[in-house]
């Protein structure tokens, strides 16, 4: 059977089957997959307890968490093509023995993986916008500035006065509640400074994604490796040097005067071409990128 025609199926795990990993990089790039192929190849989202043959396999996080060596083993003796999608983890033990391919979701990891693992093929699949937030909303760049924060509060640096210059919308990666997603066309800049910076191993830029799908600005420190890398050395609205209370509120204080600016302008065009960097479009070209190798 010639690969193109091969079953692609995106694996999940029962146990993690709310998890946020398994519905962004399981059931959603399973949708994209199905739309960049347009019927060309089978595309389903199957759980790994099913029986799988001769199918090309994208395993999600949680997949490679409940998946034994044991089951690895009779998946390729099945005939199927194990692809490895650990997101911001490191790949697991079992990945030099089983993996055909290793997935990156994000810059830093691609770098890493390839470094780490010369003997299995790494291909950048980046990790995509959630598909069911709000449409782009169309800003004149003269709004006022109004700062929010949106996921879990214990990972971003608060305290002191930040509150009153920040809202924070709490966001549950376990919960599939898109409530917080309506919240966002109001904002136009989006925080995410870090409590503990690079803490993940690799984790992908989503925040600075989900900003850009919003035409928002954003505010995080310059040790964010994966964050410059999608926004550039000569992005406006970095944090530079050290942080505390007072040089965070400095940093505010500056984006809300630069309101209109040609740095607020510049901030959101390369918004905006992260914006189309992380669409449908593109993520489904690199799926295709990634089961042609």
């Amino acid at each position: 059977m010639f690969r193109s025609n091969r079953p692609l199926k995106f694996l999940y795990s029962d146990r993690f089957g709310k998890a946020g990993s398994t519905i962004m990089r399981g059931y959603q790039l399973s949708q994209i997959a199905t739309a960049e192929y347009a019927g060309a190849r089978r595309v389903s989202y199957s759980s790994i307890s099913d029986f799988h043959r001769k199918a090309d396999l994208f395993l999600t996080k949680g997949a490679l968490k409940d998946l034994t060596p044991e089951a690895l083993a009779d998946l390729k003796r099945n005939g199927n093509r194990l692809y490895f999608d650990a997101v911001d983890e490191l790949p697991p033990p079992t990945t030099s023995e089983f993996a055909d391919a290793l997935v990156a979701s994000s810059v830093m990891a691609f770098t890493n993986h390839s470094r780490d693992y010369p003997a299995v093929p790494v291909t950048l699949v980046n990790h995509h916008v959630d598909p069911r937030l709000p449409a782009t909303p169309v800003r004149s760049g003269e709004e006022p500035m109004r700062l929010g924060y949106f996921g879990e509060p214990l990972n971003a640096i608060f305290g002191g006065s930040l509150e009153s210059h920040v809202d924070v919308v709490h966001v549950d990666t376990s919960d599939t509640s898109t409530a917080w997603m309506k919240k966002l066309p109001g904002y136009t800049m989006h925080y995410a400074m870090r409590r503990n910076p690079g803490a993940d191993n690799f984790k992908p830029f989503l925040k600075g994604f989900t900003a850009a799908h919003m035409n928002a600005n954003i505010l995080i420190q310059d040790t964010e490796r994966e964050a410059v890398e999608w926004l550039g050395e000569d992005y406006p609205f970095l944090h530079r040097g050290p942080i505390s209370e007072d040089s965070i509120l400095a940093a505010i204080e500056r984006a809300g005067r630069g309101v209109g600016s040609s740095d607020w302008r510049f901030g959101l065009r390369r918004m905006a071409e992260i914006r189309e960097r992380t669409s449908p479009k593109r993520i489904g070209a690199e799926l295709r990128r990634l089961f042609a190798e």
